[in-house]
């Protein structure tokens, strides 16, 4: 397991936040997702034998906001 930090755009608000951690819900391999709509970063321990970098990054698109790692 890993953890990574991501500066997160496009946050504003709890909702975004809520919508942000139930990644977790949808990508194997991901232990848990803490975002913080107040500092634009989201927090993602995973098991990188079984997601990658480039999946947890396409599902944050997915839901309409930009991660870059931190």
């Amino acid at each position: 397991m890993i953890k990574k930090r991501y500066c997160v755009e496009g946050m504003h608000c709890s909702n975004c936040t809520m919508n942000l951690e139930s990644i977790e819900d949808d990508l194997a391999g991901i232990k848990q997702v803490s975002a913080s709509y107040q500092k634009g970063m989201m927090i993602v321990e995973f098991d990188e034998a079984i997601v990658s970098e480039a999946q947890i990054l396409a599902a944050v698109e997915k839901r309409g906001y930009q991660a870059t790692p931190a």
